[in-house]
């Protein structure tokens, strides 16, 4: 876990030989105590051995002695940090007196404790700390005091976090999922289809040996689905997989525009971009560059997530003006239906750290995305973020087991938002290889609202169909905006759980609002067609 280190590691605070004054609780007679009092003496002047010789003697004489395991204790510290006296001696001190009155004493049991992975006694021995540190009128080292303050907000957040543990049972996706390696999977909308990357051997040798030789390479495939499951799936033909490295891929609800990184070598370095590309009679038309104001000239962007109704496009990048390494940003499409400036998600979403991966789900509002500046549980975490409340200042980590101390970097979740579905590994029966395509039910405190998927067809009072925009809002600050294409089809998103405002416009006709409550399941209050009136 992130700060869950060896005790050894955390003992590299020194605490000064003068920190503990001579604190003497118990009562001895007048011989022992002055016995006592020149071990105290020879700790505080930098003489451990011969303190520690007189006070395991003591020890002998007055077993239930707390001040005498409290000073073996430190200079056990003092001894080349040994570990085995420190956590001896410490935790006999509270055994002996759970209030024992020096701070100290709680400060280093907290962190025997920590490095056990026993968080809810951590806490509590650090939060004891603190209630001695601060009311006894003697000041403490700065250093133990700032790594207690340090050590206390981790114990809290991981206590909370093994008390609170997410529900989760990953299985692989068949057809998916191969031997191979699977990468950056990401489902359609329509749930009709899966991108992926999947590892690939890159030379044609087929000798004996060159299975284990032969060099792999990710390269971009897509599998359809056929009823209720997903064929193995073909690579994507030109102009993908040409030669230069690619990402995973993005499309908007109609599957008409598809985003997706690309790796060139520019200015002597390689540089990632964004770019796009729509469907044809041929396939896809050639990938074109997604712009300026979308792709800085020297820095890198990547990892693209478009919003259904493609109004939005966030991604990942490097650029200036950000909070630090990578971060999160995004671009609206402006009337043209080119990318406007993009604008950094603020300190709500990024970091001083590193920000990648965005996932805005199908309700347009709900920002999933990995990080390893916020608060986790080591590496990169996954969490998410409701972009529609203001008074969200900080996203929530999707918690253990779904995090793990490994990188959690890639993260999509289904429209109707009950499952999400990543690329792993896993030790289960189903296992196919590698890193496989794995899908678990989200647990509910972290479901996106839902969304269905419908398609309607809008024309004129002759029955002819009308390009136009239909406008959905259900209760979000910024509605997504979805085109009507030539033959009037739009196909747009509605949620599951609140009332759906539609405004449907088309140049030279009225426009026409339709208010429908939540869509729910199979059925629908939304006609097949929308029929618009002459202005």
């Amino acid at each position: 876990m992130r700060h869950v280190v060896l005790l050894l590691s955390a003992l590299l605070l020194t605490i000064p030989s003068a920190l503990s004054q001579s604190r003497l609780t118990y009562k001895m007679p007048s011989a022992e105590t002055s016995r006592m009092e020149r071990a105290v003496k020879d700790y505080q002047k930098g003489r451990y051995r011969p303190s520690t010789e007189e006070l395991r003697k003591l020890a002998a004489l007055y077993p239930d002695n707390p001040d005498i395991y409290f000073y073996l204790g430190l200079n056990a510290v003092k001894r080349n940090f040994n570990v085995t006296g420190i956590r001896r001696y410490f935790p006999q001190v509270l055994k002996l007196n759970p209030n024992y009155p020096d701070a100290v004493a709680h400060y280093y049991v907290g962190l025997i404790h920590y490095t056990d992975m026993e968080y809810d006694k951590a806490e509590e021995d650090f939060k004891r700390y603190f209630e001695i540190a601060n009311s006894s009128g003697t000041p403490e080292s700065d250093a133990i005091y700032m790594e207690a303050s340090n050590y206390l907000y981790w114990s809290q957040f991981l206590a909370e976090a093994y008390r609170n543990l997410a529900p989760f049972d990953p299985h692989v996706v068949a057809g998916l999922s191969t031997p191979e390696e699977e990468a950056m999977p990401f489902i359609t909308v329509d749930g009709q289809h899966c991108y992926l990357l999947r590892s690939t051997s890159s030379t044609s040798r087929t000798s004996y040996y060159s299975r284990e030789i032969e060099e792999k390479r990710l390269q971009l495939y897509v599998c359809d689905r056929k009823d209720t499951l997903f064929g193995t799936g073909s690579l994507l033909k030109a102009p993908f997989n040409q030669g230069d490295p690619e990402g995973g891929v993005t499309l908007t609800a109609d599957n008409r525009e598809l985003y997706y990184p690309v790796i060139r070598r520019f200015r002597g370095y390689n540089n990632s971009d964004i770019y796009f590309t729509c469907p044809d009679s041929n396939g896809w038309r050639p990938i074109v560059n997604a712009g300026e104001n979308v792709n800085g000239a020297d820095t890198w962007e990547s990892q693209p997530s478009i919003t259904p109704d493609g109004q939005w496009l966030y991604f990942a990048s490097n650029r200036k003006g950000g909070l630090g390494g990578t971060d999160i940003w995004r671009c609206h499409r402006k009337a043209d239906g080119t990318w406007g400036k993009a604008q950094n998600l603020g300190s709500a979403v990024n970091t001083p750290g590193n920000e990648r991966c965005p996932f805005i789900h199908a309700d347009g509002h709900t920002l999933y995305f990995s990080s390893n500046g916020w608060q986790g549980f080591g590496g990169y975490d996954m969490y998410f973020i409701d972009l529609d409340k203001q008074e969200q200042t900080k996203p929530i980590n999707l918690g253990l087991p779904i995090n793990t101390e490994e990188d959690d970097i890639a993260f999509g979740v289904t429209p109707d938002g009950t499952h999400a579905y990543y690329a792993g590994r896993t030790s289960g029966p189903d296992r196919m290889g590698g890193a496989d395509v794995l899908m678990f039910d989200l647990y509910a405190t972290a479901r996106p609202e839902g969304m269905a998927l419908r398609t309607v067809t809008v024309v004129g009072p002759d029955g002819k169909p009308q390009e136009g925009t239909i406008e959905v809002n259900h209760g979000s600050p910024s509605p997504a905006l979805y085109r009507a294409d030539s033959q009037g089809r739009c196909t747009i998103l509605l949620s599951t759980s609140k009332a759906n405002t539609l405004t449907v416009a088309a140049p030279g006709h009225r426009s026409a609002t339709l208010n429908l409550p939540p869509c729910n399941g199979n059925t629908t209050a939304l006609p097949s067609t929308i029929t618009l009136h002459k202005q």
